[in-house]
């Protein structure tokens, strides 16, 4: 446990020391990470003793289906969102809109958690802007009760990329939570300042596996891949012509 608060404490001196950059695009964003391509901002909310962190990365997409395939694999959800120990789908009105579990395990002698959430996935497609975000909005009640697990009595975020043409995305991911129970703010602000973080880092490589290529899903038909049904047409009379 001392060894605990000592790594706790150390990681606050980091954070004090670390660059306070305004986003170009909203001052009150302020960049506190900037490594590996990924940068993380930290925005103060007044009406909460939490901060919300949006981890930020470019990077090249050919296969747009991929980060779909990705999202629709439930049991390697743990393998790149960090803090995530399970993922489970619990109710579908439709492709784009669902209800999932996430479940985290944290060390002793804190309890474990759950999150209960519905998925909305929004598209933006214009002159202006094309866009694929996933919102992920607390519901707490939306299941009974686990005595195993602390509920987040909240919790807010985003995952999803913005092109910015030549098969390049603009990747974003954005997380507010309070975990409950009792957990200092400042410690629960520096793990979540990780989550962007490694969530973009580990999500950019899980994208590019084999097993999530080639793909499509039908009820987001505008995103662009090999997989596409207009792709295989396009082939398939080239070859014929």
């Amino acid at each position: 446990m001392e060894r605990a608060l000592r790594f706790g404490l150390a990681l606050l001196f980091v954070l004090l020391l670390s660059p306070a950059i305004a986003d170009e695009k909203d001052p009150d964003w302020k960049l506190v990470s900037d490594r590996n391509e990924i940068q993380v901002y930290m925005k103060h909310r007044d009406e909460s003793r939490l901060k919300t962190f949006r981890g930020v990365t470019r990077f090249e997409l050919k296969d747009e289906f991929a980060l779909v395939a990705v999202l629709n694999d439930y049991p390697s959800i743990p393998k790149w969102l960090h803090f995530i120990d399970s993922a489970e789908e619990f109710d579908r009105r439709d492709p784009l809109d669902r209800s999932l579990r996430f479940t985290t395990q944290l060390p002793w002698p804190l309890a474990d958690r759950e999150a209960v959430l519905r998925a909305d996935v929004h598209q933006t497609l214009n002159e202006e802007e094309q866009s694929v975000m996933i919102e992920l909005i607390n519901q707490p009640d939306a299941l009974p009760p686990n005595n195993d697990y602390i509920r987040f009595p909240e919790m807010w975020g985003k995952l999803g990329f913005v092109r910015l043409g030549n098969d390049q995305v603009e990747m974003t991911y954005e997380v507010i939570l309070d975990p409950g129970g009792y957990i200092p703010a400042w410690i629960a602000n520096i793990l979540l300042r990780d989550a962007p973080y490694f969530t973009l880092e580990r999500l950019r490589r899980v994208i590019r596996k084999p097993e999530y290529q080639n793909q499509y899903f039908d009820y987001l038909p505008d995103l662009h891949g090999p997989g596409h049904p207009d792709n295989k047409t396009s082939v398939a009379s080239q070859n014929n012509s």
